[in-house]
């Protein structure tokens, strides 16, 4: 892994295999969503900064959904970023580890080792009582520039100026060793014979993060759950749509299909990504949050094909059909929702149109489409605040339909 760090903004949905850390021999990198960050209007001296703080963003994010959903990184190999990630941790919950022995002597101080007392004492009675003249005590004597403190200040050093700014920790104490110039060789055969001789857990596992640190300098990373290819990220943008803008349970809106032959065998079912009910208008909004390129690219040929509108029109009458008895004068409308960049004075719902059949104009069959500001998205669903609602997309999508023939 290089010193050198890049945080990249692409301009491309596919100029970048993984959003989240690249790690390479030649390099490193951050990478951020398509054009998540306007590079332009941010201030020079304020840009790296502003890098590492929605960086932080990215990897909370990837971090809530790396649990539902199979992000690269699952093989549970040891890799020098996952060991680096735990180091830091260990680092803030417990402080920097320091190697310590137990040294037995006579003195006040210290817990009577009674073993050693009984060994090297001569007893004495006074009074027919056992008198010991001289206490043997145990004390913890702190050597901070012991080898193995020192390596371990090193590997934290080392993980510190590659990931700290994920915790916000910038820097910490120096190492004798740096571990881009040391004799990697000793160093790993020392961590290995001290992982030999002890019988703590903690201590082992520790050892074994510090081996994988050092094992990989200027090896090439393997990708982790601290990225994801960029493909899957549509996953966590259905999930990141749902949150904010899903008012019912999508799980009472399964649409199922069954064969019968003659024997009833059940196929897989329909499943709308989000559901948004207006109690207002009376009207249920199926959202079908699509990853895909038009909010950049203004290209009519990233937009959902044909076979996408025909589901969301397929869905509109599958539940305008099973709507409850209360809600029969409830409306059905779909919407494709698609991610996009606003500047600084964009919308952060933005209408731009819809899609339907050219045999069929009916209203209740159009699927209206709608670029979300990723930015703001993310924003929202971390902080839970109002930044975007399904409010404004209703209002947004309402003002955009009014009037189209």
């Amino acid at each position: 892994m290089s010193d050198k760090f890049n945080f990249v903004v692409p301009q491309e949905k596919s100029e970048c295999k993984y959003i989240g850390f690249n790690f390479e021999k030649d390099s490193s990198s951050f990478i951020f969503p398509c054009r998540y960050l306007d590079e332009s209007a941010i201030e020079e001296d304020k840009k790296e900064q502003t890098f590492k703080q929605e960086a932080r963003k990215i990897i909370t994010l990837l971090k809530r959904v790396q649990k539902e959903y199979l992000l690269a990184g699952e093989s549970g190999e040891l890799t020098q970023f996952y060991s680096m990630i735990w180091l830091i941790q260990d680092y803030i919950d417990h402080g920097y580890y320091v190697e310590s022995e137990t040294i037995s002597k006579i003195g006040a101080n210290g817990k009577i080792n009674w073993k050693k007392t009984l060994k090297l004492n001569d007893i004495a009675f006074n009074s027919g009582n056992i008198i010991y003249k001289n206490f043997i005590r145990d004390k913890k004597m702190i050597d901070s520039s012991q080898t193995l403190t020192q390596i371990y200040k090193a590997c934290l050093e080392f993980s510190v100026q590659k990931l700290g700014f994920i915790f916000g920790i910038e820097k910490i104490e120096n190492s004798i060793y740096k571990l881009e110039t040391c004799d990697k060789n000793f160093l790993t055969y020392f961590l290995k014979e001290e992982l030999n001789k002890t019988f703590r857990d903690y201590k082992k596992t520790l050892l074994k993060h510090l081996i994988s640190i050092i094992n990989n300098i200027g090896s090439q990373e393997k990708n982790n759950g601290y990225s994801i290819y960029d493909g899957e990220f549509e996953y966590v943008f259905e999930m990141l749509i749902n949150k904010v803008f899903g008012t019912e349970n999508v799980k009472d809106f399964y649409n199922t299909y069954s064969y019968f032959l003659p024997e009833r065998y059940k196929s897989s079912r329909l499943r709308p990504d989000t559901i948004m009910k207006d109690e207002r208008s009376k009207t249920y909004y199926i959202i079908d949050a699509k990853y895909y390129s038009y909010g950049y690219t203004n290209n009519p040929k990233d937009l959902p094909p044909a076979s996408s509108i025909s589901k969301q029109v397929g869905y509109n009458h599958y539940l305008k059909d099973n709507l409850k008895e209360k809600e029969k004068d409830f409306k059905v409308k779909s919407i494709f929702v698609l991610p996009y960049s606003s500047s600084a004075r964009g919308e952060k719902i933005k209408y731009v149109g819809f899609a339907q059949s050219d045999r069929n104009s009916r209203e209740d069959d159009r699927v209206a489409v709608c670029l979300i500001d990723l930015k703001k998205l993310i924003d929202t669903y971390l902080s839970n605040s109002e930044n975007l609602s399904p409010e404004l997309l209703i209002h947004n999508t309402q003002e955009g339909m009014k009037g189209k023939k």
